[in-house]
């Protein structure tokens, strides 16, 4: 019998096995390998967390409920401990500007091949787990390979992003029958398809700083407004403000923003209006570009008006002059539809944080199981929010097990 058996080799599961009080542990990873989500995280550079305080690093979670439930992991188990922890096993950090923190190999096989060779749990890849019930004082964990028995069971099975890592969504069911309630999942910083759209040769190109409204279909009045990057892909749009504001949204919203940094809805569009009219004679997507846009996006926005590409503000009349303004300060998309969990870096939805210890991880409803990492009704934004909340709630989790 085993101490402690954990269900999921993510990057929660990997942490736990690495900070585990006991050796005497298995960890069932269903796929060949373990880590496969952590590997593309960060673009594959791996965001590992974030340098700003407690109080600011909660705000990028979405709702009161989640923020109290993670304020004791997050305690117990700072940012600047994770750190200190990967550099202290030979994994050197790189800190940006903006805070977020990778290896400073910028390599996530790094991260995980770490992870592997620091679990104290023994690791069993491809091991297909039919049931888990609860008998007597432990737990009996059935595979495919025979029946596995242990005082403790973690579930680390993650949610339902990128399913073709691993993360299938199959740990709600095993949660479900220990007698857990489950928040129906949905795909969460996930990117937006648009309709009608015409900018799939801009794919890649991006505006910083945008500053975006959202409309429900037939309401005047915005029911969201953001500001952030903005990316251009093939079917529609992605980038931190995107990807932050889409568990909002839904097909028939619409957004409108900016092309360029806009910090104030009326400044700016003031401040174009000068240029246009004290520069007549020069190329308006010379101006477009001195503005701030992009070559590109300078030259969509002139043709979409049915401009000459080489026409001059004199060559404007006032109504087009209103006209070029709003095509660069309220550019208007209406949404298609949202990706879905093959697209979405996160789940949002999960096990129910109420039946959860949220000091141990520990199980309101059943005595030595434990949760940690994204199976939790848990998701922050992007920028290593989320992978901070997979480490801080595992090590919680080691730190209360019981051999």
């Amino acid at each position: 019998m085993y101490d402690v058996v954990i269900i999921g080799g993510g990057a929660a599961g990997l942490f736990l096995a690495a900070n585990l009080p006991t050796s005497n542990a298995l960890l069932l990873e269903h796929r060949e390998t373990a880590g496969k989500k952590l590997l593309i995280t960060g673009g594959g550079m791996c965001n590992l967390t974030n340098t700003q305080s407690i109080e600011a690093f909660l705000q990028h979670f979405g709702s009161r409920a989640q923020r109290n439930f993670l304020l004791p992991s997050f305690q117990a188990f700072p940012p600047s401990a994770l750190m200190q922890w990967f550099e202290t096993r030979g994994v050197p950090l790189t800190v940006r500007e903006d805070g977020k923190v990778f290896p400073a190999s910028l390599d996530a096989h790094e991260v995980r091949d770490m992870l592997v060779r620091e679990s104290k749990a023994k690791i069993q890849y491809n091991s297909k787990i039919t049931s888990v019930i609860r008998d007597g004082d432990h737990f009996s964990v059935q595979t495919e390979g025979g029946v596995i028995t242990s005082r403790n069971l973690v579930l680390a099975t993650g949610g339902m992003s990128y399913p073709i890592t691993g993360s299938d969504g199959s740990g709600y069911a095993i949660a479900k029958a220990l007698g857990h309630s489950i928040i129906p999942p949905k795909p969460a910083l996930a990117a937006i398809m648009v309709e009608a759209y015409h900018w799939t040769h801009l794919a890649g190109n991006a505006v910083r700083s945008a500053y975006a409204e959202f409309h429900h279909a037939g309401e005047k009045k915005r029911f969201l407004q953001a500001t952030g990057d903005i990316l251009f892909t093939h079917d529609g749009l992605s980038g931190p403000l995107i990807l932050t504001s889409s568990r909002e949204l839904k097909a028939g919203d619409s957004i409108t923003f900016s092309l360029v940094p806009l910090e104030h809805k009326v400044h700016v569009p003031e401040q174009l209006l000068v240029l246009l009219t004290s520069q007549p004679k020069k190329q308006i997507t010379t101006i477009l570009k001195e503005f701030g846009l992009a070559a590109s996006l300078a030259q969509q926005v002139v043709e979409e008006l049915d401009f000459e590409a080489t026409i001059t503000p004199a060559n404007l009349n006032k109504r087009q002059r209103q006209n070029l303004i709003r095509a660069i300060t309220e550019r208007r998309f209406i949404i298609k539809g949202i990706k879905g969990f093959n697209a979405a870096m996160v789940t949002s939805g999960g096990v129910c944080l109420k039946e959860v210890e949220r000091g141990s991880m520990e199980s309101k409803v059943m005595d030595h199981l434990h949760f940690c990492g994204e199976i939790l009704d848990v998701d922050g934004q992007s920028g290593g929010y989320n992978l901070q909340a997979a480490f801080s709630t595992a090590y919680c989790t080691a730190n209360h097990i019981q051999p």
